[in-house]
């Protein structure tokens, strides 16, 4: 891992985290389509080792101050959060794994809800993904957090949670994820496989 500060480093592997939280990582195909005919890839590499997820939906509906239709949306950002997360792990494969992600870096979470400003809860639906990157990589929401501090920060990131957006297919929520890895890893799978996944 880089020469950075300590508290972004992880003591663990992430792999135990994701086997400690029941996520299977099952296989390929079920995380990446095939490229043919697919407008968008899953993941773009880039030299400086800067990855980029597109957007994935999660959920059906838009969702209203609600608590019911709040905590609904929460669920429906977990489960795109680890959606990205095996996307990931398939795109670095096999020329590394989630262990060489070294931090996340930017989260967009859109939220279908109705406009005006009648939601105002879109932080609250986008924690749901947020959770699911401190879950496995190491954060202050993460469920080994002690105190409201985990032993890694690698999944903190930088985040925007906006709502009003009448998104693909109904769904609930749609974020992206910028991921930093080793920028000679970004160069290999770009040289070998290409930048796009």
């Amino acid at each position: 891992m880089a020469d950075i500060h300590s508290s972004w480093q992880r003591d663990f592997d992430v792999y135990d985290r994701l086997n400690a939280l029941g996520i299977d990582i099952g296989t390929k195909a079920d995380a990446i389509s095939d490229p043919r005919g697919r407008r968008i890839c899953n993941l773009t590499f880039t030299p400086s080792g800067l990855v980029f997820a597109s957007g994935t939906g999660a959920g059906t509906g838009p969702v209203t101050n609600d608590d019911q239709d709040v905590e609904d949306g929460y669920e429906a950002g977990r489960e795109a959060g680890i959606s990205h997360i095996l996307s990931l792990h398939w795109g670095l494969e096999p020329f590394g794994n989630l262990n060489d992600v070294w931090y996340c870096v930017k989260c967009i979470g859109m939220v279908n809800s109705h406009g005006g400003g009648s939601f105002t809860k879109s932080p609250q639906v986008v924690d749901g993904y947020t959770k699911a990157f401190h879950d496995v990589f190491g954060g202050p929401l993460s469920e080994s957090a002690e105190d409201g501090m985990d032993s890694s920060l690698s999944g903190w990131h930088a985040r925007s949670a906006v709502a009003g957006y009448d998104l693909p297919g109904n769904c609930k929520i749609e974020p992206e994820m910028i991921f930093q890895i080793d920028p000679d890893l970004a160069l290999r799978i770009i040289r070998e496989r290409g930048p796009h996944i």
